[in-house]
């Protein structure tokens, strides 16, 4: 008896298992739709903000040095030069009423603002001390420096430089630059290849002897 009940109730399941199976044949099975996924755009690199600090190491330092004392005497200083005035030329410079081939392009994108730092930035630098290479010079230099040369209607260099050769705010300061760089202005101002206001420089360089720049030049470069 329980043998038979057995039996029926396992041929039960198989019948119902055929079924199962026959319904699974009949329909195929569904793909499971695709799962949605938000692409993530990737936000742009912000630009590092462009610095004081980068400007001078990109544009002024290998010729003024990052402090402002430059390496090589053909290259003024810039250390303690004063604000307005480093400002003015840089001006000219990207106007090009005061034309150089290497200054001029490199001022030529830079803001008002610009040009701002970085004079700021050079003017606080500590100046470059005084140096002396030829002391046979000073003695000379000193006298047109602090007197000029009555004969040849010269005017004292302290009126505008001050006696200490630190200027005043629209007229550079002078102590401690490099006395060839100075010969060098000194002959662009004689030549025409370099303005300043009412033609002041101009016409004191033209009444200047060879000996005399020579000898004021290496005086400024003494000076602290």
């Amino acid at each position: 008896m329980r043998f038979d009940r057995l039996i029926a109730i396992t041929g039960g399941m198989l019948f119902f298992a055929g079924i199962t199976l026959a319904i699974a044949a009949a329909e195929p099975v569904k793909p499971l739709p695709p799962v949605k996924t938000e692409s993530v755009k990737a936000e742009p690199a912000q630009a590092a903000p462009v610095t004081t600090a980068s400007m001078v190491e990109s544009l002024c330092a290998g010729c003024h040095g990052m402090d402002g004392i430059s390496p090589a005497s053909s290259f003024p200083h810039l250390a303690g030069q004063h604000t307005d005035y480093l400002l003015h030329e840089m001006e000219l410079y990207k106007s090009k009423k005061r034309d150089n081939e290497t200054m001029s392009p490199l001022v030529q994108d830079l803001s008002a603002q610009d040009l701002a730092k970085l004079a700021a930035y050079f003017s606080k630098q500590k100046p470059a001390p005084g140096a002396v290479n030829n002391p046979e010079l000073l003695a000379l230099g000193k006298k047109i420096y602090l007197q000029g040369n009555s004969d040849s209607a010269v005017p004292p260099c302290d009126i505008c430089h001050a006696q200490d050769g630190h200027g005043i705010p629209h007229f550079p300061r002078v102590a401690g630059q490099y006395a060839d760089y100075t010969i060098e202005q000194f002959s662009l101002y004689a030549q025409g290849g370099r303005k300043s206001p009412n033609n002041i420089m101009p016409n004191i360089a033209k009444r200047l002897t060879e000996a005399e720049i020579k000898a004021v030049a290496e005086y400024m470069a003494s000076m602290n």
